[in-house]
């Protein structure tokens, strides 16, 4: 028996320090007791817990073991009847009260029996002290890797605030320096940058008008859905936002969490769908701004993918505010047939500029437009008139201004003028580029020019333009197409040219 127990010893000391948890150890230590003693029952009892044992169910209660101590021979379990028992404890130098207790019901556990059982507790003892030293570390390693793991999070998340907040300053000092167009663009692909390079498209009326990333009709489905009601909502996948122009919803900024497809209508039943746009005064679509990926990137969390909803929809609303805005005052100081400067802003640019330096103004009158507007009609007429304020632009220089100050008259402010005969020079180019002929209608169209020339000095902006306005008078009545400079004696035709 001596050599044999030595050699379960051996193996049982072998494999128990190969086991990785103590649960595994104490079932490894129950199953090797039973078979070396052809016992029916055993268990490791480890304080209130029964991490092992065999022959008593599942799991048995801790109250089982709680009068069985070292020196006890004979006790009762549940459904076994009288056993005899050898208990051992696992760990005296720790003082703790862990024990590995084992019982058979035909004889007593002899010397040697216990002897070699009293051995696999000490093994067990050390092994179960060794891997909870063990567990203990690797907790400690474990809350230490989480710890520096949501440090290196804290820091990745002020990181990417840090780029949103310089992001939408970028954006903001973009705004009303750029045209519209441009500044839509950097708000839908600064968005992709910053959710890790989804694609983001801006719907306009149910056309992508700025995408970064690939394009796909769900975009415009998504936009649909968004464009329906006017408040944040989840739908689907899709995360959305109200755009506003003035105050009143012009559209939507939508974030797609995860695949687009689950954007598509067979995805999304109007029932799951909520709110997440709203149509626009008088029924219009208006902008919808579309984010859609395989999956957001993954160091975007779905806080942070708020925030950056919430602040590019505000960003799209400024944007599209300041642009109608720019918009509605361009258009009351502006001739909508032409697009060229209307006579309120012409004269308010002359009075800016006449009191800085040389200039000079151009007062034209169209010859023969009034028999163009009877032959052919009024619409033929103002084709004549686009087409004639596109030849005025490309005839003078990009530093001076035309306007349309009415009817068949146009004013071009020359500044600056760099030598004598300058403005002298641009106003025969002007008569020239004019006098080539129109198709309009389908039919070859003449017409002329006279062109009256003044020069600041003193004067006030409604002086310098009457006084262009007299030398237009004296062109056409000594020579339509040609152009003359005012003097002051042409103030004695006043009366007559009124």
């Amino acid at each position: 028996m001596s050599g044999w127990s030595t050699l379960q010893l051996t193996e049982f000391f072998s494999a128990i320090t190969r086991a990785g948890t103590v649960s595994t150890a104490a079932r490894l230590a129950v199953q090797r007791a039973t078979e070396a003693t052809d016992a029916e029952v055993a268990a490791v009892i480890c304080g209130d817990e029964v991490p092992a044992s065999v022959g008593l169910g599942r799991a048995p209660s801790t109250s089982l073991f709680t009068s069985l101590g070292p020196g006890c021979d004979e006790t009762t379990f549940p459904g076994a009847g009288p056993m005899h028992v050898t208990v051992h404890v696992l760990d005296r130098d720790s003082g703790s009260h862990d024990r590995l207790v084992v019982a058979r019901a035909d004889e007593p556990f002899a010397a040697e029996e216990r002897q070699m059982l009293q051995g696999m507790a000490r093994v067990l003892g050390l092994a179960l002290r060794s891997l909870r030293t063990l567990e203990t570390e690797r907790r400690l390693r474990l809350a230490q890797e989480r710890e520096a793991a949501a440090r290196l999070e804290l820091v990745e998340a002020l990181e990417r605030r840090e780029r949103l907040l310089e992001t939408l300053l970028r954006v903001q000092r973009s705004a009303g320096q750029r045209p519209l167009a441009e500044v839509l663009d950097m708000i839908t692909s600064s968005a992709a940058g910053l959710l890790d390079g989804v694609t983001v498209a801006l719907v306009l009326r149910d056309a992508v008008a700025s995408v970064c990333g690939d394009h796909h009709e769900d975009l415009i489905y998504a936009a649909d859905r968004a464009a329906t009601a006017g408040a944040p909502v989840t739908c689907g996948d899709l995360e959305a936002a109200p755009v506003h122009i003035n105050g009143d919803v012009a559209g939507a900024l939508v974030i797609a969490a995860a695949s687009p497809a689950a954007a598509s209508p067979a995805a999304a039943s109007p029932a799951a769908a909520s709110p997440a746009a709203a149509v626009a005064p008088g029924g219009a679509v208006s902008p919808a701004v579309i984010v859609s990926a395989d999956g957001v990137g993954s160091g975007v969390r779905e806080a942070e993918r708020r925030d950056v909803l919430a602040a590019f929809a505000e960003q799209a609303s400024l944007a599209l505010t300041g642009a109608h805005t720019l918009a509605a005052v361009h258009e009351a100081k502006h001739d909508p047939l032409t697009r060229l400067p209307n006579r309120a802003l012409f004269l308010q640019r002359v009075e800016e500029t006449i009191t800085g330096g040389a200039a000079a103004l151009l007062y034209l009158d169209l010859d023969l437009f009034k028999q163009v507007n009877d032959t052919l009609g009024h619409a033929a007429g103002d084709e004549l008139l686009r087409a004639v304020a596109g030849r005025l632009r490309a005839a003078i220089r990009d530093t001076d201004m035309p306007a349309r100050l009415g009817g068949d008259e146009f004013a071009v402010l020359l500044d600056p003028l760099t030598y004598r005969d300058q403005a002298r020079d641009i106003a025969q180019r002007v008569i020239d580029s004019i006098a080539r002929p129109y198709d309009i209608a389908g039919r070859t169209v003449l017409t002329r020019a006279s062109v009256g020339v003044a020069y600041s000095g003193g004067r006030s902006a409604e002086r310098l333009l009457e006084e262009a306005d007299l030398a237009m008078y004296r062109a056409k009545k000594t020579r339509k197409g040609t152009y003359q400079e005012f003097e002051p004696d042409m103030r004695a035709e006043l009366p007559q040219a009124c």
